[in-house]
């Protein structure tokens, strides 16, 4: 399918965003962390060894965030250092699929 004149400028607009730009420096997976970081400093609403249900969708940047934030250790270079998160992705049309991460 041809991208169309209105999708080339959202995706123009978007590589532009400063929030965007920011994101991918700081190694966050989308410029909606920082929607839940500003949140979650007003209303102090995650603390350490929380269990998150996360019941978002790509790209994981509230949850990225989520992590960060309730592990109870240091962050390894894979997986979430001891936070627990459920991941609920949803597949298709009515069927779900649960995983883990820890």
């Amino acid at each position: 399918m041809k991208p169309t004149r209105t999708s080339k400028g959202w995706m123009r607009e978007h590589v532009n965003d400063p929030w965007v730009k920011k994101a991918q420096a700081e190694g966050w997976r989308s410029r909606a962390a920082f929607k839940l970081i500003q949140i979650d400093e007003k209303d102090k609403l995650l603390r350490p060894g929380m269990t998150v249900v996360d019941l978002g969708a790509t790209p994981g940047g509230w949850s990225q965030v989520a992590a960060k934030r309730v592990r109870t250790e240091p962050m390894r270079s894979a997986g979430t250092g001891g936070a627990k998160i459920e991941v609920l992705i949803l597949v298709g049309l009515g069927k779900k699929r649960s995983e883990r991460a820890e």
